[in-house]
């Protein structure tokens, strides 16, 4: 009851907020304000019907944004870009520091390889039979071949499944890379700012390593950590590079034992980074540019959504060639969930769209698959996962009693 008031009250704020014809400094505060507390009220709801905080966090930005009531104007919000990139670092940097290397990395690694390139070569096919442009059936299959390792806020109970999603994320950087240059789609410039992003990270994490301030006070860490996220994204704002790669990179070169306090310190406060990023990538996706459809969407739809799930989330429950005693053969529902790194790739600040083409059949599927990746996989990914840990927990009070 205590949400849906918050959220009452937020929507009359928004209702009473800033005259669209006039300007004000305040405008931009207002609207992070008014997204900052509609995200918090819409996790908290979807929480409340047991549905992922990420459904109620993107659909507070889609009810503001370009896509719902426009009261978060992209043009006039100031602070878009530049908070959309701290959030990114933030996200990025906290799954890099939940990354362990175990004794079978290898192992993943060439399984990671193994599914990536069969999802390419599977939805390029397919995709090619049914009329689209080999070009077009090529790039959209290298884009599915994406992995979701940003999606969820990173636990150690799931290190196996963030890290297969972690190798399988640089194998589809690799494939999507190769493609776009092989094809002379112009956007070289955009695979290389993909690699001085890497690089970058690189930097900002031997910085942060070499700074040894991991042992000072919980305050100092956190202070400490913000400013260097606002300064990175200054960085990348004026030389154009993305946010979760970077983050990511800088987060794995930290030193796990050291880095162990600073993991406890931001898993409190995990949400917040997820909430923003998610938040402001809710405001730039417009589900009404999916009409008038393209033709043969619903068909490349269904290939993206079939795919993944046929070699993602049910070929593990069939075959699983590594020994995991966290996550086992449901491992495979917690690597659906992909949508943010496809966002950030494709819709970001300097995302691929002005080079493939921002309308037309390939833009529509991957604002559809971008939808349905993130909403409805991070849902059904939730509902196997709690459904199979109360299955597997009844199961072991059995076997007790039994005992």
């Amino acid at each position: 009851m205590k949400t849906i008031v918050v959220a009452a009250f937020v929507l009359l704020l928004i209702y009473y907020g800033p005259l669209q014809d006039r300007s004000s400094p305040f405008d931009a505060a207002w609207m992070l304000g008014a997204l900052a507390l509609l995200a918090v009220a819409g996790g908290q709801l979807a929480q409340a019907i047991r549905l992922p905080a990420l459904v109620g966090w993107t659909g507070a930005g889609m009810l503001l944004g370009t896509g719902g009531l426009q009261l978060v104007d992209l043009g006039e919000f100031s602070l878009h870009q530049m908070l959309f990139l701290m959030a990114g670092l933030g996200v990025g940097f906290q799954v890099g520091l939940h990354v362990v290397w175990p004794t079978h990395a290898w192992r993943m690694l060439g399984l990671a390889a193994s599914a990536t390139a069969l999802i390419f070569a599977a939805v390029t096919t397919v995709t090619a039979l049914l009329g689209l442009p080999w070009e077009q059936a090529a790039l959209l299959g290298a884009l599915a071949s994406l992995w979701g390792p940003f999606t969820v806020v990173p636990e150690f109970g799931r290190r196996s499944a963030l890290l297969l999603a972690v190798l399988g994320t640089g194998c589809a950087l690799v494939i999507l890379g190769s493609t776009l240059v092989l094809l002379e789609t112009g956007a070289a410039g955009w695979v290389g700012r993909v690699g001085l992003s890497l690089v970058a990270g690189g930097g900002l994490g031997l910085v942060l390593r070499l700074l040894g301030r991991f042992a000072t006070p919980s305050a100092t860490i956190v202070s400490g950590l913000v400013g260097a996220f606002f300064f990175a994204a200054l960085a990348l704002e004026f030389l154009g590079l993305m946010a979760l790669p970077c983050g990511l990179v800088a987060g794995l070169l930290q030193d796990k034992q050291q880095s162990r306090r600073v993991r406890l310190l931001l898993h409190r406060g995990a949400p917040v980074a997820f909430m923003l990023f998610f938040a402001l990538m809710g405001t730039a996706l417009a589900p009404g540019a999916l009409w008038p459809s393209a033709t043969g969407l619903y068909e490349a739809t269904l290939v993206l959504v079939t795919v993944p799930l046929l070699l993602r989330g049910l070929a593990p429950m069939v075959y699983y060639p590594l020994p995991d005693p966290h996550s086992g053969r449901r491992i495979g529902w917690s690597l659906l969930p992909r949508g943010a790194l496809l966002f950030e790739l494709f819709y970001g600040p300097y995302g691929l769209a002005p080079y493939v083409g921002a309308e037309g059949l390939l833009a529509q599927a991957v604002l559809l698959d971008i939808l349905i990746s993130t909403l409805f996989f991070s849902v059904l990914a939730s509902f196997v996962d709690t459904g199979l840990f109360a299955a597997e927990k009844a199961h072991s009070a059995e076997d007790g009693a039994t005992a």
